[in-house]
C-alpha cells in the first residue's frame, strides 16, 4: 500500500453537468457525504448474494468490492456493501428507492458501517453507501465520466479525484494497483476499432419490463454476442442499465432482437459488441410506462431471467389490507394526503386495497401486515423521503422451470423528520394539505402517489411532464395525478392479477367500493378542496383534484346571491372561476353529490 503523490489543491476546479437537483431521494452534496462517511473507497463489484438477515425479517444483498484506493477510513483490501432486497429461493424483496449493483462495476464508494445483521458468516467488514442510491459514483472509463443519480462529473482522475481530497484534506491511499487513466485511454482507443454504427431501431415508443421486443439495426455488432444498454430509468439517464444475457433474443452482425428491461427508461440505447467496442444512438428511444421485474436464478441454471409480477387477493377479501402504524393513523393531515393517494390507484386501476384496523407493529418486516408508517429515528438517513418495500413468493410452473412471482405483502416507511436543506436557519418540510406546495416543502401526496405506484409494480420513468412514476420530484412540486400511461401500466398489471389462480393463490378481485363524492363527508371535502390565490382580483381557481364537484354558488356578505358556477362542463383537473365583482368578501357554497361545504373568498 502506498499514498499517492499527487497533491491537493487548495482550489479545484470541476467540470459537471448536473442532472434533476431533486429525487425522491433527497441529493446530498459531496462535500456532506464525505463528512458523514466513515470509509471512502476505490472498488469493483467482484460478487453478489442474497441472504436473509438473522431474524428472517428482511432480505439484503451482499456485494463483495474489491478495494484499489482509499481516500478516507480504515484500509482495507475487501469489504461487503448491504443493499435492501434481492431473492433468497422463490422468496424476493425490492425496495426502492435502494442501490442496484452489477457484478464488474467499478467507482467510489461512500460509506459507513452497517448495523444489521445477515444471516452469512463473513470476516470481512459491512458497510452501507450514504443517501442510498446516490452513495456510489459510477465510472464510466468509454467517456472518463462519473455518475450518480444526481450528476455527471467529467475528469475521473482530473476533477473527480481532487474534488474527494480537496474535501477531505488527504490523500488517497492505493491499496490495488488500479490505473484509471490507463483504462480510460484504452477505452478511448477502442473507439477507433471499427464501433458499431448506424445504430437505429423499432419501434421508437415502448413500454419496459413488459416482454417488449426492440429490433436494433446497423452494422459492425460482431458475430459474438454483447451487450445492449438501455438509459437508466433510476437515475434519469445519467448511465446505461444493460440488458439481461436472457434478454437478447438474437445477435448478428447487422440485428439485435432484445427485450426491454424494466430499468429502461426514455434515451438513446448503446451497442457495446463482444471486444467492449460500443456505440450510442443518436436517436432516443421514448418509453411510456414500465413494470417492476424480479430478476432471478432461482433454480441455479446459471442464467438470469427477468419476470413479471402479479397481485393475488391475500386477504381473503379481494386483495390486500393496509395497517397504519398507531402515530401515523394519528396524524391526521398525513393521513388525509395518504387516503387521497390510496383512493387515486384503487379508483383509477381497481386493484382491491382497503384500510383494516390500526396496529401496534412499527417495523417494516416479513411479517403478513401490510404496514403504513414513519420510520424511527435515523431509520431512514435524512435523504430518503420514502420506501416502498414489495415482498414476493414463486413457484415453478407446472412442467418446466419457468417461475411465477406474486406479491405477498407491501409495507411504505415515511421519513418523519423532512429537514431537507441541510443549510443552517433553514428547514424543509412536509406538505399534507391540498394546497399547492412552497419552494420549502416536499409534496407528501404526491410522494405517497409515487410510492403506492411501486406497491401496485410500476417502476421508474423518465418523463417530466406530469408523470407519478418519474424518478425526479422537486421541492415545491405537485404531481397528484395519474397518466394515461400510468393507468395503462397498472391496468396491464391489473389484468394479469385478475386473470386466474397463481401458485395455488386465488386471484385479486377489482375493487368495487365506492369513488367520489357519495364517500365523502364534509370535513373531508374541505381536507380536499383548495381555492388560490386568495385574495384575488376576481379569478380564481378551485382545486378538487379527488372528487367530481357539480356546481359552486357564490354569496355576497349579506346573503345576496352572486352568481352560479357549473362544474360539470369543466373536465379540466382545476376548475377556474371569473368573478364580476367588487371588491369586498365573498362566501362560495361548493356541492359534491350530496355533500357541500362554505369557502371564503376576498376580492382585492
Amino acid at each position: 500500500m502506498k499514498k499517492t503523490s499527487l497533491f491537493i489543491l487548495s482550489f479545484v476546479m470541476i467540470t459537471f453537468f448536473e442532472l434533476n437537483a431533486q429525487h425522491l431521494i433527497r441529493e446530498a452534496p459531496l462535500e456532506k457525504q464525505i463528512e458523514n462517511s466513515s470509509l471512502i473507497v476505490e472498488g469493483k463489484v467482484v460478487s453478489k448474494t442474497s441472504y436473509w438477515d438473522s431474524d428472517n425479517t428482511n432480505i439484503y444483498t451482499v456485494n463483495t468490492i474489491e478495494v484499489y484506493k482509499v481516500f478516507k477510513g480504515e484500509s482495507v483490501q475487501l469489504i461487503d456493501i448491504v443493499t435492501k432486497g434481492g431473492v433468497v429461493g422463490l422468496k424476493a424483496e425490492i425496495v426502492t428507492p435502494s442501490l442496484k449493483l452489477t457484478s464488474g462495476d467499478t467507482g467510489v464508494f461512500m460509506l459507513y458501517d452497517n448495523s444489521i445483521s445477515i444471516n452469512r458468516a463473513s470476516a470481512k467488514k459491512q458497510f452501507k453507501t450514504y443517501g442510498t442510491t446516490q452513495g456510489f459514483f459510477k465510472y464510466n472509463f468509454k467517456k472518463d465520466i462519473v455518475t450518480n443519480p444526481f450528476s455527471k462529473k467529467s475528469g475521473i482522475v482530473t476533477s473527480f479525484y481532487r474534488e474527494i481530497m480537496s474535501h477531505t484534506k488527504l490523500s488517497y491511499v492505493e491499496i490495488k494497483s488500479f490505473n484509471v487513466q490507463e483504462k480510460i485511454s484504452n477505452s478511448i482507443s477502442l473507439k477507433s476499432a471499427k464501433p458499431p454504427t448506424g445504430i437505429t431501431f423499432s419501434p421508437t415508443t415502448v413500454s419496459a419490463g413488459t416482454k417488449t421486443l426492440l429490433t436494433i439495426n446497423g452494422s459492425g455488432f460482431g458475430g459474438a454476442q454483447g451487450k445492449v444498454g438501455f438509459s437508466n430509468a433510476d437515475d434519469g439517464g445519467a448511465s446505461f442499465f444493460e440488458a439481461l444475457d436472457s434478454q437478447v433474443i438474437s445477435w448478428s452482425d447487422t440485428q439485435i432482437i432484445v427485450e426491454v428491461p424494466s430499468d429502461a427508461g426514455t434515451g438513446p440505447i448503446e451497442v457495446t459488441d463482444s471486444g467492449d467496442v460500443s456505440a450510442t444512438s443518436n436517436a432516443d428511444l421514448t418509453i411510456t410506462y414500465s413494470e417492476i421485474n424480479i430478476s432471478s436464478d432461482a433454480i441455479n441454471t446459471g442464467t438470469f431471467i427477468a419476470y413479471n409480477t402479479r397481485h393475488i387477493n391475500r386477504d381473503s377479501q379481494g386483495g390486500y389490507t393496509w395497517q397504519m402504524f398507531t402515530d401515523f393513523d394519528a396524524n391526521a393531515d398525513a393521513k388525509a394526503a395518504f387516503l387521497r393517494a390510496f383512493e387515486i390507484w384503487r379508483c383509477d386501476s381497481g386493484i382491491n386495497w382497503t384500510i383494516g384496523a390500526t396496529t401496534n407493529v412499527d417495523v417494516s418486516a416479513n411479517d403478513d401486515i401490510n404496514i403504513v408508517r414513519f420510520d424511527n429515528g435515523a431509520e431512514l438517513d435524512s435523504q430518503t423521503l420514502g420506501l416502498c418495500t414489495s415482498r414476493y413468493a414463486g413457484c415453478l410452473v407446472s412442467g418446466g422451470t419457468d417461475i411465477d412471482w406474486y406479491v405477498e405483502e407491501l409495507d411504505i416507511v415515511f421519513n418523519d423528520n423532512v429537514d431537507l436543506a441541510q443549510t443552517p436557519g433553514t428547514t424543509e418540510v412536509w406538505n399534507y394539505g391540498t394546497d399547492e406546495p412552497t419552494n420549502s416543502e416536499y409534496d407528501f401526496e404526491s410522494v405517497v402517489l409515487h410510492e403506492l405506484g411501486h406497491g401496485h409494480q410500476l417502476a421508474h420513468v423518465i418523463n417530466s411532464n406530469s408523470d407519478v412514476m418519474h424518478f425526479n420530484l422537486t421541492n415545491g412540486e405537485s404531481q397528484r395525478i395519474l397518466s394515461n400511461n400510468n393507468k395503462t401500466a397498472a391496468a396491464n398489471v391489473q389484468n394479469r392479477s385478475v386473470n386466474g389462480m397463481v401458485c395455488s393463490q386465488l386471484a385479486m378481485i377489482n375493487y368495487s367500493g365506492s369513488c367520489g363524492g357519495l364517500s365523502i363527508d364534509e370535513n373531508e371535502l374541505d381536507e380536499i378542496v383548495s381555492i388560490f390565490p386568495n385574495p384575488t382580483t376576481g379569478s380564481f381557481k378551485i382545486d378538487a383534484s379527488h372528487i367530481e364537484l357539480e356546481k359552486v354558488m357564490i354569496y355576497d356578505i349579506s346573503g345576496r346571491q352572486i352568481s352560479i358556477h357549473d362544474l360539470t362542463k369543466d373536465s379540466s383537473r382545476i376548475k377556474t372561476i371569473n368573478m364580476n365583482a367588487s371588491s369586498g368578501v365573498y362566501f362560495m357554497n361548493i356541492y359534491s353529490e350530496n355533500t357541500m361545504i362554505t369557502k371564503k373568498i376576498v376580492i382585492e
